[in-house]
């Protein structure tokens, strides 16, 4: 082949890939793609319809390239029936963004059950279309935490544990005027919580029966609020006999000290600390105090009553005070 010719292939090769690089790399920016109706659609994942301190409307926010119909619907994704409509489509929106509020009612204005819903959205400009969804869950259900409280000689011990979702606790002792920070807790997590029996002062509180209040809130707001008892007493202290029968003597020994001077009362049981604040615990008295050195110092049991049915008060004059109830014979 002559010269001239393998030079014509030659260029020729080259301009066809000079038009090939041309297509690729210049012609799409030459030529761009229309933005499509919507070019942003957000919403909210999940609210609480009526709470008072979460998020209690759902929110549907979209822009806009271009004016159009816009329909925005809630649905029940099992059976596509429309739950709810927040934008019916007839009208065309002109702005460039659209924001849209679910109250969590239904079209007859009745709040729909706990749940999953679609969010589907549609929008219309001439010949051009948009179809998307995306999902809201509807919770109402507040965090549902087992709580036990424990008292001992020296603090009250909280424990929450599994929620059932994720939540923020926040445990108090209010009439002390004591909180904590809040602490997160995962679905099945648990957390502990040791109150050492001092107001926010640093000053011990006096004797006796306290709430401790425990706060579980989730992201949607839902609350949930609980208070249990717990016997703050600052001394440690145990019957002698344990198990004693009716009608029997009972002392004391006081841990720590040697021989101190004790007051000991007999009272009803009405209950137990650690039940839900609001439950009694100590009951009426019964028979007469005795007073004297804790070495020496017995109450006598009434005849006929169960020592399971009564509470011991040991209380040293530094008015510390301990409640002590009897294990069962056998």
């Amino acid at each position: 082949m002559p010269d001239r010719g393998r030079r014509g292939i030659i260029a020729g090769g080259i301009v066809a890939l000079v038009l090939v690089a041309f297509s690729v790399f210049v012609l799409p920016f030459a030529f761009t793609t229309p933005p499509p109706i919507i070019t942003r659609f957000v919403a909210t994942r999940a609210f609480s319809p009526g709470s008072e301190a979460g998020r209690a409307l759902g929110t549907v926010a979209i822009r806009l390239s271009e004016p159009s119909n816009v329909s925005i619907t809630i649905k029940d994704p099992e059976t596509g029936t429309i739950v709810a409509r927040l934008a019916d489509g007839d009208d065309v929106v002109r702005t460039k963004t659209l924001a849209v509020r679910w109250d969590g009612n239904d079209l007859d204005g009745k709040r729909v059950p706990d749940g999953t819903y679609a969010i589907d959205l549609e929008a219309r400009a001439g010949e051009k279309k948009f179809s998307k969804s995306r999902k809201v869950v509807v919770d109402t259900t507040a965090p549902s935490p087992e709580v036990t409280v424990t008292s001992t000689p020296a603090a009250c011990v909280t424990e929450v544990s599994a929620p059932g979702e994720a939540a923020t606790v926040t445990f108090s002792a209010p009439n002390a005027g004591v909180e904590e920070k809040p602490r997160s807790v995962g679905p099945r997590g648990s957390t502990t919580w040791t109150w050492n029996g001092r107001d926010r002062g640093g000053q011990l509180v006096p004797p006796g029966l306290q709430v401790i209040r425990v706060v579980s809130e989730d992201e949607r707001g839902n609350l949930d609020a609980v208070g249990r008892t717990c016997w703050v007493s600052h001394l440690a202290a145990r019957a002698v006999p344990g198990r004693p029968a009716a009608g029997g003597q009972v002392g004391v020994v006081v841990a720590g000290q040697d021989d101190p001077e004790v007051t000991l009362t007999l009272r009803q049981r009405l209950g137990t600390p650690g039940d839900r604040a609001g439950v009694q615990v100590l009951g009426d008295q019964v028979g007469e105090a005795v007073t004297g050195p804790a070495s020496t110092a017995r109450i006598t049991l009434p005849e006929g009553v169960a020592p399971g049915s009564l509470w011991l008060l040991a209380a040293t004059d530094d008015s510390h005070q301990a409640l002590i109830g009897f294990r069962a014979q056998g």
